[in-house]
Parts: C-alpha cells; structure tokens; sequence
C-alpha cells in the first residue's frame, strides 16, 4: 500500500530533529534524518541499535501527543544523496548560522516538487537560499 502521507527528511540532529525524528513516524511519516555535522549521524545511527532502530523524545503532558513517543527513521545518513532525493518534505530545524553550509550540501539533490521548511523561521533565510540555490531552482521547490 502507498502511503499518502509525504516522505520527510530532517536535516540536523539537535534537539528539535530528534522530537520530529521519533513524531514523524510514530505518526506515519516515512521518515529520513541527513545529519551531516560532524559525527552526529554515526551517534544517532548507534542509539536506534541500543533502541532497536526506534528514537525516543518525551512530550509535555500539555502537549498532543505527550509522554514517551517512539519512531522508527528509516535512515539516518551523513550523505546528503542518501536521503534528499527520497523525501517530498525538507524540514530544516538548524540555526541560522548552518543554513550557508547545509544549502550547498543538500543542492545538488533538490528538485522540482520538494517543499523546504525551516525552524526557527530567523530572517534573512529567503535571501541566503536564493543566493545558493538561486532563483529557478529556489522556484521549483
């Protein structure tokens, strides 16, 4: 059965991209992680081995969903090939200062139809990704 949902990668592994890295497929979410800094990828990759494949984030009773949220990746990768040609949805959750670096990584696997969100939404965002991406590419996602 094809899922309906869009595919999702999430660019990082800071705090925010683990909470969406154990929502988004707990919620159905076929789910992708590029975290490309450093040796991020290879901690991440060895905490699902210890939690058998599954990413753990704790909610807020406020929240929905709350308590304990379990979600499977179906990759997590330092390669930028190896995940963002696969996903309709790019979510950005990074400082601003990595938005330079993670655009020209992620370029040259863009394409037509993809959306690219970014939290925290700090300005000056559009103005970097056209300078990368440039305009056209920048108007087909």
């Amino acid at each position: 059965m094809i899922n309906p949902k869009p595919s999702v990668c999430i660019i990082g592994g800071g705090n925010a991209a683990h909470a969406l890295a154990a929502l988004l497929p707990h919620q159905g979410y076929e789910t992708r992680v590029f975290a490309p800094y450093m040796d991020q990828a290879d901690q991440i990759n060895a905490a699902l081995l210890e939690q058998d494949g599954y990413m753990h984030a704790e909610f807020a009773p406020h929240n929905q969903p709350n308590g304990l949220i379990k979600g499977k990746p179906m990759l997590v990768s330092k390669n930028a090939a190896d995940v963002i040609p696969l996903s309709d949805v790019l979510m950005m959750p990074l400082p601003s200062f990595t938005y330079t670096s993670t655009l020209t990584d992620i370029k040259p696997f863009l394409h037509e139809g993809q959306t690219l969100c970014v939290t925290p939404g700090q300005g000056g965002f559009d103005w970097i990704a056209e300078d990368i991406l440039g305009s056209d590419l920048l108007g087909k996602i």
